[in-house]
């Protein structure tokens, strides 16, 4: 029968022996004054002593140099003494003089009374782990650093809110704000007052949120004020459960591309006017200079087969005279008509009550005549080409006049629109405030569905024979407006009259 002293003494010797192969850990007894009792093959494997080499040497012989000056692996016995167990990760060095990380825990070992007899030791080689640590901290300072210093791109981190974490030089270049002015505020201050008022910034979060991303371009505010127009990608960021605990916000000044693009619509828009009006000046010489070509020549061979009837002779002279002076009258309205440029036009300030003062000094004697009332309202100052502006005014006002059959009464209002209510017109540009002047008579009107068709070229809604005129007047108004950015619309009632309205920018860029 085995007695209880010898399974507690069969017991001791199979740990003992479990830890004397335990390979992956170095596990070493030590006495109170770190000494070393005992070695096991893990010991061995880690830092290459046979027993025979380390037993009875204090265990300072594994540390650095640096270290064992430093008296850390006494403070280190200390600590377990006094706590129970020490713990402590660092570089340690092998037999052959190589390093290896290690990472340690000391354990007091106490007997019956409770005093400390000596320590466990325990060391587990981290090396692997520590390079994977290192190299992983130091690809993630390498992007660190990366990031700050990107000058084209404005690269920001925001919190779950819109809360601006970080900022790097492009941020700063890009939108101007110091990293210290800017972190810790919503990222919304960058849009414009219409923007953030449409809750755009906050609806793209919530399209990166259910999508994982968002993108957008549109005009962005600088520190200073001015705008820049901004590409930017949102992306959001997730834990490991998947939820959104921030955002990544990239923003590209693209500023100078979006110029180039404006310029290229605006040069194709520019092209396809002048298409358009190549196309009506095509129509003009087959139909409209055609006419009167037409009666010169009939008229001719009428005379030619009556040359001797001095009466007929003289009343188709007469004919061919008018003939004449009609298509020399077409001829001097087209020159007018492609006189009328943009690039060549002096932009400088200009009174419009100054430009009326002269139209209606130009027309006193057809005011007269027609015993027209002129009411002339307040008009502004604004930046404009002085001749155009005044052929412009001065068209407007002789065809209210030439319009309206008994006691003309024609009124001339301005007032100044906000830039959210656009004229009617692609020509206008966004963004900026208007005048609006209208020219309103009591004449004979038109029918609505003309009120587009009227600016087109030669385009007449009476005959030759009840009103004068070769119809490239409002074709001309329209130009003009055109040149100035601004535009021109008409409201018409046939016998009630008609409003022709300008829409001209308050300042012309």
């Amino acid at each position: 029968m085995t007695t209880g002293k010898t399974l507690q003494a069969s017991d001791n010797s199979v740990y003992r022996r479990m830890i004397e192969e335990i390979e992956d850990y170095a596990i070493i007894m030590l006495d109170r004054k770190g000494v070393i009792q005992n070695w096991n093959r893990g010991a061995q494997k880690i830092k290459q002593y046979t027993e025979q080499e380390v037993i009875g040497k204090h265990f300072s012989i594994f540390y650095l140099p640096e270290d064992a000056a430093a008296g850390l692996p006494e403070t280190l016995l200390g600590a377990a003494l006094r706590n129970g167990r020490a713990y402590h990760e660092g570089w340690r060095k092998r037999k052959d003089g190589s390093r290896f990380w290690g990472s340690i825990t000391i354990t007091a070992i106490h007997d019956d009374e409770g005093e400390t007899t000596g320590f466990c030791k325990v060391t587990r080689d981290l090396t692997d782990q520590k390079h994977a640590a290192d190299n992983l901290r130091e690809s993630e300072e390498r992007y660190a650093r990366m990031v700050a210093e990107v000058q084209d791109y404005a690269i920001i981190l925001l919190d779950s809110n819109g809360i601006i974490k970080n900022w790097n030089a492009g941020a700063e270049k890009i939108k101007g704000y110091k990293a210290e002015e800017i972190i810790g505020q919503r990222f919304d201050r960058f849009y414009s007052d219409a923007d953030r008022e449409s809750g755009l910034p906050y609806q793209l979060l919530g399209i990166a949120t259910r999508e994982g991303r968002a993108t957008h371009e549109g005009w962005r505010i600088r520190k200073d004020g001015t705008r820049f127009w901004g590409g930017i990608i949102i992306t959001a960021l997730h834990d490991p459960q998947g939820n959104v605990i921030g955002f990544t916000k990239v923003t590209r000044d693209l500023t100078q591309k979006k110029i180039a693009e404006d310029k290229l619509a605006a040069y194709t828009a520019e092209l396809e006017q002048q298409n358009h009006e190549l196309e009506q000046f095509a129509f003009v010489a087959s139909h409209d200079l055609q006419e009167p070509l037409r009666k010169i020549l009939a008229f001719s061979e009428l005379i030619r087969g009556h040359i001797d009837d001095r009466n007929f002779v003289d009343r188709y002279f007469a004919k061919l005279e008018a003939s004449a002076m009609r298509m020399s009258e077409l001829i001097r309205a087209l020159l007018a008509y492609s006189r009328i440029g943009r690039d060549d036009a002096i932009m400088d300030e200009v009174d419009l009550s100054a430009v009326l003062a002269e139209v209606t000094n130009d027309l006193e004697l057809l005011i007269e005549e027609k015993q027209a009332v002129i009411n002339i309202g307040e008009l502004p100052v604004l930046r404009g080409n002085h001749v155009q502006l005044r052929q412009l005014f001065f068209n407007l006002m002789s065809n209210a006049l030439k319009f309206c059959e008994d006691k003309p009464v024609i009124t001339v209002t301005a007032e100044k629109m906000p830039a959210n209510e656009m004229p009617p017109c692609s020509a206008a540009r966004a963004g900026r405030d208007h005048y609006r002047i209208d020219v309103k008579d009591n004449g004979i009107g038109f029918e609505p569905k003309y009120a587009d068709l009227i600016f087109s070229l030669f385009r007449r809604l009476h005959g030759q024979q009840e009103y004068a005129g070769t119809g490239i007047g409002l074709a001309l108004c329209k130009k003009i407006c055109d040149n100035h950015h601004g535009c021109i619309s008409a409201q018409g009632t046939p016998g009630e009259g008609s409003i022709f309205s300008v829409w001209l920018p308050s300042q012309h860029r």
